[in-house]
């Protein structure tokens, strides 16, 4: 199996193990009838929802996967973020309404027709594929009514506001025995921010995380 995933290895921005998490996790999703789609929010390249799909192959399922992302790469960070990703310090006015700061800094840009010929370079359909280009907070207030249960939830928006917006939206969609993995939570404080505040809010206590890399993705599943 090693060997198929490591195909998508250089559409990645992360170490192989973050990439035979996504796999594993979603494998163990099918065969264990946790139900609910793959969702990720952040999709780069695409070498995580690649890893989705291996996984459908694999085990004869046909899950629905959707992606989000701006696909004209990395928004500006904005006042509960300490480093804009990719760049490091921060040289716009971060202050600035969240609006104004919804624009591409030049960081991990990828067209979603370059997604969709990784896909077709893998041999895989995209027939159960749903892609939502723009910025999360114009398209989940719409998409998210579509979605009715997730099974694994990647957040993979880097900033505070990004994963925030994610969370809000869609953790409640998540089932119980379902997974929420969180990419940029030991290495972007924004992101780490965001999901202490969000189980705060709600009178929670942030839920047992599991490492992945050693370095800066976790993950979790969300028992009620």
């Amino acid at each position: 199996m090693s060997q198929n995933l490591d195909r998508f290895l250089h559409y990645a921005y992360s170490y192989p193990a973050t990439l035979y998490n996504s796999y594993h996790l979603a494998t163990g999703c099918i065969l264990n009838g946790i139900p609910g789609d793959f969702v990720e929010m952040g999709v780069a390249a695409g070498a995580q929802i690649l890893a989705f799909q291996e996984a459908n192959v694999q085990n004869s399922a046909n899950r629905t996967i959707r992606g989000f992302d701006s696909f004209v790469g990395i928004p500006l960070a904005g006042p509960k973020d300490t480093q804009q990703p990719g760049i490091g310090d921060i040289t716009h006015d971060k202050y600035r309404p969240e609006e104004e700061l919804l624009v591409s800094s030049g960081v991990t840009v990828h067209s979603l027709e370059q997604v969709l010929d990784h896909f077709k370079l893998a041999g895989f359909s995209t027939d159960n594929v749903i892609f939502y280009p723009g910025w999360f907070q114009h398209t989940l207030p719409t998409a998210a009514e579509e979605i009715q249960e997730i099974a694994i939830l990647r957040l993979d928006g880097d900033l505070y506001s990004s994963t925030e917006v994610s969370l809000r939206y869609l953790y409640d969609k998540v089932v119980p025995g379902g997974y929420v993995i969180i990419d940029d939570y030991g290495s972007l404080s924004g992101c780490r921010d965001a999901v202490h505040d969000f189980f705060a809010a709600r009178g929670e206590e942030v839920p047992i995380l599991t490492d992945v890399d050693g370095y800066s993705v976790v993950y979790f599943k969300k028992l009620l």
